[in-house]
């Protein structure tokens, strides 16, 4: 297609794609510009590939603990080749289904590296593109961590962690954010000899401190071993080709075969933002509520934006950008973004925790239902997790949902829509999930706000159940 088109996007990944999508439901006439694969990183080397790698060393740690379910079966192996071919497929798979959809809805696919040269034009290799308004999704790229070492072989980041054909005997992880997490978890099942390093006082500082915590015993109690509080001053080559991490406090060694140190930054160096002046924070875009970046006409969503990198935020902003451009107005709400980690138990919340909440000076009460008294999660053997829901003490607003158990990504899904409705604490009471499910612990979590759980021991309550008023 020539002309002048209603929306160019620069990059295919979730961002992207939404974007794209979205704008021509809209009836937009969408170009979309990437210069690798559609998918983005999430898809090719990060969300994908790390969950498909890790059901398949969960399924075999499950298998290797049968007998505690009375199944009697041989110690299971694992094909790592067989595994990645598997990924690969279903990488596959979604790359040309995602492909398929954008044709399907008319928009222009473009390969190659897009430059913004004017907030009305993209640059597409000698091919000047114009366009009503730009929207950049160029996601995050793989960067080093400011310490002496890191640029050793045997140094590797999330990518290469996730291509691995062989388990290292021992390898360290510097943990920067849940992926690391996932992969520590995963090369655990998988026979190698993990150690976490966290410089924080807690795993997963973002969570709910009592989340956090439950996390760590659960790694602890796999074999993981669990640094926190320490910052590594160096990475070293010792004999034998092992590396040493070196502590700063202490300059203890931890020795390791492999070094799993990452971080990721705004993929926006030479897109032409900066000379158009796009105000920026650290290399990410700044943006407003619609997604609308400094210059007019030019939006940004996803990890190009300054703030926390989610693909299913990234989901969210290209949605949000794209009717906007379209002339609706839609306006992003990261208060009922939900989070998720994809261990097992997985990790998932919503909302503010409870030191969040009593930061901002709210009056709060919050309910309680470890999966230990969850019928449920005692069949399946799964009983190391809680739920715990954070409410306005006056009104029984709801304030944050925090969950570890299986299933937690698809369940906190319930308590997404329950914010979004503006419903109370009252009303999530009345939720009727079936027995026995895993939904049961997120009633009792909602009931043990008034001291009324049924599977709760009794005890004096501090909330004020009869003191919430407009219920």
């Amino acid at each position: 297609m020539t002309g002048v088109y209603d929306l160019i996007v620069i990059g295919g990944g979730p961002g992207g794609f939404a974007a794209g999508m979205r704008a021509a439901q809209l009836g937009g006439t969408v170009a979309l510009v990437e210069e690798k694969q559609l998918g983005g990183n999430c898809m090719h080397q990060a969300c994908i590939p790390a969950k498909t790698l890790l059901t398949t060393a969960r399924l075999a740690g499950t298998i290797r603990q049968t007998d505690s379910l009375g199944v009697q079966m041989d110690q299971a192996t694992v094909n790592l080749e067989a595994v990645h071919r598997r990924k690969d497929q279903v990488i596959q798979g979604l790359r040309l289904g995602t492909e398929e959809l954008l044709s399907n809805h008319g928009v222009s696919l473009v390969q190659g590296r897009g430059r913004v040269v004017a907030q009305d034009t993209v640059q597409v290799g000698d091919q000047q593109m114009r366009a009503r308004n730009i929207v950049v999704a160029t996601g995050s790229i793989a960067a080093r961590l400011s310490i002496k070492g890191v640029e050793l072989p045997c140094v590797i980041g999330t990518e290469e962690a996730i291509e691995l054909r062989e388990i290292p005997p021992r390898i360290v992880v510097l943990v920067g954010g849940p992926m690391d997490l996932e992969l520590a978890q995963y090369l655990n099942l998988m026979g190698s000899h993990v150690t976490l390093i966290e410089s924080g006082p807690r795993l997963l500082p973002e969570a709910d401190r009592e989340i956090s915590q439950r996390l760590g015993k659960l790694f602890h109690d796999a074999g993981v071993a669990v640094r926190r509080g320490v910052v590594v001053d160096s990475i070293r080559q010792g004999e034998d080709e092992v590396l040493a991490v070196v502590l700063a406090e202490d300059k203890d060694e931890v020795p390791a075969d492999l070094v799993l140190a990452a971080r990721r930054l705004a993929n926006t160096a030479g897109l032409g933002l900066r000379e158009l002046g796009a105000k920026m924070v650290s290399g990410a875009l700044v943006v407003d509520e619609h997604m609308r970046t400094s210059v007019p006409h030019i939006y940004a969503v996803g990890d190009a934006v300054a703030g926390p990198m989610w693909s299913h935020k990234a989901t969210a902003e290209g949605i949000v950008a794209a009717e906007h451009v379209m002339g609706l107005s839609s306006r992003m709400d990261y208060d009922t973004l939900p989070r998720c980690l994809f261990t097992w138990p997985e990790v998932a919340w919503v909302g503010l925790s409870e030191e969040q909440a009593e930061s901002r000076g709210l009056d709060v009460v919050v309910g309680r239902a470890p999966l230990i008294i969850n019928p449920y999660a005692i069949i399946l053997g799964e009983t190391a997790g809680t739920v715990k829901v954070v409410a306005d003490q006056r009104y029984g607003k709801i304030l944050g949902v925090h969950m570890m158990m299986p299933g937690a990504a698809d369940l906190i899904n319930t308590a997404v829509v329950a914010m979004l409705s503006e419903a109370t604490v009252r009303e999530l009471m009345r939720f009727l999930p079936p027995h026995p499910s895993m939904g049961e612990a997120l009633v009792d979590a909602a009931m043990d706000l008034e001291g009324r759980s049924l599977h709760l021991p009794r005890y004096e309550k501090g909330g004020g159940g009869e003191a919430w008023e407009g219920m």
